[in-house]
């Protein structure tokens, strides 16, 4: 705990800070640091400005006296890690977050460009404002707030800057980084917490992430002959396979099952029907021809599942592909011709355990800066919370951002989430660390 003159002075270089964290951040969304593993992307012409966006952020990390080291996994893609060494005998604390972006989307639904910053009197616009640029900026701001108002740490404070995360690349990013030795006695992800514009929740808990596609195989036939293939009097699969009238036999049965998720998947911290199977790609055609003058018999659609934080992934695969299975089977098409599974990610849940005192230290840093209590919530995707917890850290998400712009087109950060972020970083790194005695 701190004194009221010594929070008073924390907090007053914070706000002293606060133009330049906007300017900061402005810089940051410049650098375009597109994961250049995010499906779609060109690699050779992508890779390199995760690297830049990390070194940006080194040289803020520098400034609060920190030791830096960069761990690179990938040429281009460089983690920096800096640590502020403690006096000893304190807790240290990670603060960590991505410096990779999804793409922008469309072009011409940007009020400006995607990477050109647009700051007006509460708010900065541009890709990654708000997942994550404003987060990563706001902690490396409140390491140099501590060290403006002359304070050493008991324990060590660590600041990590990691690519990846946007593809659950761990391995290059945060595993990586930890298995460097950069770890901590608890850590603050410092993605978006907040959801419609209110300053950040305190976040525990985060969903499953499941992504997997399915593959259907049809038989194409003259798009003249549809109806003969249709209707139950005539000729039906002997003659063609729409693998798109197929597919609504899976999306019914995929979709019932998230009715009853909806029903029965309840968490006090999400809202009820947050757990859902999103089919978010769909590719049908005849085979090699894009024209519709034949029957697709080529079908495969993506799906994105969050699922409830008490269920294992394993749990859920099993549910969807038997969920599947048993649709098939009351069709004799595809009961001789079974959708074909793909999974491509999966992303165990993360709970923070009741007692773990790093979620009273955050409460408490936020409601001394903020004047109120936050709120607690579950966290609306996944983040690297997971692969931590496989290392023994446990944590909780904290930071700034507007969650229900992430990924969207002008999406944006609110200044005062920004100061208020870094305000409860250094309030609570000092009440977890510990100051310098003596």
């Amino acid at each position: 705990m701190t004194s009221p003159d010594l929070t008073a002075r924390i907090l007053d270089e914070v706000d002293g800070l606060a133009d330049r964290m906007v300017n900061t951040l402005a810089e940051a969304i410049a650098v375009p640091s597109i994961n250049p593993r995010y499906p779609g992307q060109e690699y050779s012409k992508v890779v390199g400005a995760e690297g830049e966006m990390s070194a940006l952020l080194a040289d803020l990390y520098a400034e609060a006296g920190a030791d830096l080291t960069m761990v690179t996994v990938e040429r281009g893609r460089d983690n920096v890690v800096g640590v502020l060494p403690g006096a000893g005998g304190g807790r240290s604390l990670l603060l960590n977050g991505h410096v990779d972006v999804v793409p922008p989307g469309r072009l011409d639904r940007w009020h400006s460009g995607p990477f050109r910053a647009v700051v007006t009197d509460d708010r900065v616009t541009g890709r990654g404002a708000t997942d994550m640029k404003g987060g990563l900026v706001a902690a490396a701001y409140a390491a140099v707030a501590l060290r403006r108002a002359g304070l050493r740490l008991a324990g060590d404070l660590v600041l990590q800057a990691v690519v990846g995360e946007e593809v659950g690349d761990h391995e290059a990013g945060t595993t990586a980084v930890l298995e460097a030795g950069f770890g901590a006695d608890a850590a603050i992800v410092c993605e978006p917490s907040g959801q419609r514009g209110t300053l950040p929740a305190v976040v525990p808990v985060t969903p499953g992430l499941l992504w997997f596609s399915i593959t259907m195989e049809g038989k194409t036939a003259h798009s003249g002959l549809r109806g003969m293939t249709v209707h139950p009097t005539l000729e039906g699969d002997a003659l063609g396979v729409n693998t798109v009238d197929k597919f609504w036999i899976v999306y019914q049965a995929l979709r019932a099952l998230e009715d009853e998720w909806a029903g029965h998947d309840r968490h006090p911290l999400f809202p009820p029907g947050y757990f859902n199977l999103l089919p978010g790609v769909l590719r049908a055609n005849p085979s090699g021809i894009l024209v519709p003058f034949f029957l697709a018999d080529e079908l495969t659609v993506e799906y994105c599942v969050y699922h409830h934080p008490g269920r294992t992934n394993e749990e859920v695969m099993a549910e969807i592909e038997a969920r599947v299975a048993d649709a098939c089977r009351r069709d004799p098409w595809l009961r001789a011709h079974p959708p074909v599974f793909e999974w491509k990610l999966l992303w165990p849940p993360y709970v923070l355990p009741d007692d773990a005192p790093i979620a009273a230290t955050v409460a408490h840093a936020h409601a001394t800066a903020a004047g109120q209590v936050p709120l607690t919530t579950g966290f609306m995707g996944v983040c690297d919370l997971t692969w931590m917890d496989r290392k023994d850290i446990g944590g909780l998400v904290y930071g700034p951002g507007v969650g229900y712009t992430a990924h969207a087109e002008n999406e944006y950060v609110e200044i005062a989430q920004l100061v208020q972020s870094a305000k409860t970083y250094a309030l609570t790194a000092v009440s977890w660390c510990g100051l310098e005695t003596g």
